[in-house]
């Protein structure tokens, strides 16, 4: 599960057995006296979670119609677990903010759901029953957690810029494309689209698209359905800068109840050290200022962005130790 396995493996930190040749996997770990276990997998289902759980965070994708219904399964489970006295949700939310779906299932409308981390920027953030939770990397595509203090962060890289990835029809990715026509980008910059979505990385494209941030000082991040995407965090990761388009995409997403901060609010507030570009044709003078970088400023650079990263995931692990600590034990952190 996309979400799930960034929480656990990127933000937690724990540990992941297969078990029965993958049909599940499990994992456990201990924070603030807290003991968190962890399952996924197809092989995890409603009718096998403990009937003695008490506790229970469940990390669920709303993102398209077929896996809401698959959520909504889940959440009217519950109602069988006769001991459960707490639940909190961490959710990949629609690209477009269409969460109302949930509203049945809050614990304000009578439901068990105590509290939503939300991935996206959805105008439901108020800091009390939604909290916002970043996107991540894609795991689902089997992209890696990075030991950041093994890259070679000192090492000269070829290309100032890259991008790999899909070019949607009337999207921003269009005009990005026609302005990497030149020759001029051609010759400084990593370019390699495709005009269909792939829903799954071979090992050799996997491995190509890490090899372009391992080679590249900035990835460039036009927004796809959201403006939040995965190669934020992927680059960020292996320390090459990601150029963000800060446009707010269509759709609900917007102003959180609790900030005005938007698009990409939570990397904003965080103080992320990429660059914002509200138009490509920036590109050109971006690139321009690169040349006059030494190739220290560009090492440290890369070392700022990975201490950022360490750090962030830090902070977002404190929130959600947080959160339960409150909502479910009643004490405050």
């Amino acid at each position: 599960m996309i979400t799930g396995h960034y929480l656990w493996e990127h933000i937690i930190e724990g540990p992941l057995e297969e078990r029965m040749e993958g049909v599940w996997s499990y994992g456990a770990k201990t924070i603030n006296n807290i003991k968190f276990i962890f399952r996924t997998g197809p092989g995890v289902v409603p009718d096998q979670v403990p009937k003695n759980t008490e506790n229970l965070l469940l990390i669920l994708n709303g993102r398209e119609s077929d896996t809401v219904s698959f959520a909504q399964m889940w959440l009217k489970s519950l109602q069988n677990l006769s001991q459960l006295q707490h639940v909190g949700l961490v959710l990949l939310g629609n690209e477009q903010c269409n969460n109302s779906w949930l509203q049945p299932y809050m614990h304000y409308n009578g439901g068990l759901v105590k509290f939503v981390f939300l991935v996206y920027d959805s105008t439901e953030i108020d800091n009390v029953n939604f909290y916002q939770w970043p996107l991540g990397v894609a795991t689902y595509r089997g992209f890696p957690r990075v030991d950041s203090s093994k890259l070679p962060v000192h090492i000269r890289r070829p290309y100032a810029c890259n991008f790999l990835g899909t070019v949607y029809k009337n999207s921003s990715r269009e005009t990005l494309m026609k302005i990497l026509e030149g020759d001029y980008f051609r010759e400084k910059c990593l370019i390699r689209p495709r005009m269909d979505w792939l829903p799954l990385e071979t090992t050799n494209s996997r491995e190509e698209f890490i090899q372009a941030l391992c080679q590249s000082d900035l990835t460039l991040n036009p927004v796809g359905q959201n403006s939040e995407c995965y190669r934020i965090y992927e680059s960020i990761a292996y320390g090459s800068i990601p150029i963000v388009e800060d446009i707010m995409t269509p759709g609900n997403c917007g102003k959180a109840k609790i900030s005005d901060t938007f698009p990409l609010r939570l990397l904003k507030e965080h103080n992320a050290p990429i660059i914002y570009i509200k138009d490509w044709k920036e590109l050109t003078k971006i690139l321009e200022n690169e040349k006059s970088l030494r190739h220290s400023d560009k090492v440290k650079r890369r070392r700022d962005i990975l201490l950022w990263y360490e750090s962030f995931k830090s902070k977002m692990r404190q929130k959600l130790i947080e959160v339960i600590s409150k909502q479910f034990f009643g004490v405050k952190r």
